[in-house]
């Protein structure tokens, strides 16, 4: 069964810094990650995963090319390893990943986006686990 997690960034936080802190942790524990964008937003993550931290490397690509850890796609595949959805409406299954990654950044907007997300996981069948991270 796919276990999906939520989380909540504090601290002013936004959904996309959180969201390269997932990929990044993600990456080094061995998982291979599918970040999910709209089709305008590829190019944007593609530079956003090389520049997010001085001090870290995450070997990306758009889907479609080279055949690195973590790619990034406007497509969802059937499944994988690792998803981290980023496009406006949840994915309709999430069946064939063994993990769901959800960040949620700490404007209002993206809490009650993040509400949705977690209605439509449950209906799912799923049991989504909520983690606070400072």
């Amino acid at each position: 069964m796919t276990r999906v997690d939520f989380y909540l960034g504090n601290n002013g936080v936004g959904r996309d810094a959180l969201a390269c802190r997932l990929v990044e942790t993600a990456y080094r524990r061995g998982h291979r990650v599918f970040l999910w964008v709209p089709e305008n937003e590829v190019g944007p993550w593609d530079d956003r995963l090389w520049t997010f931290s001085d001090t870290s490397f995450v070997p990306h690509a758009p889907a479609g090319g080279a055949d690195e850890p973590v790619l990034i796609g406007a497509q969802l595949p059937e499944g994988g390893d690792v998803l981290v959805p980023l496009a406006a409406d949840p994915p309709p299954s999430v069946a064939g990943f063994a993990r769901v990654l959800e960040a949620v950044g700490a404007a209002d907007a993206e809490k009650e986006r993040s509400r949705v997300r977690f209605r439509h996981y449950r209906r799912q069948g799923l049991e989504p686990a909520v983690h606070n991270l400072p």
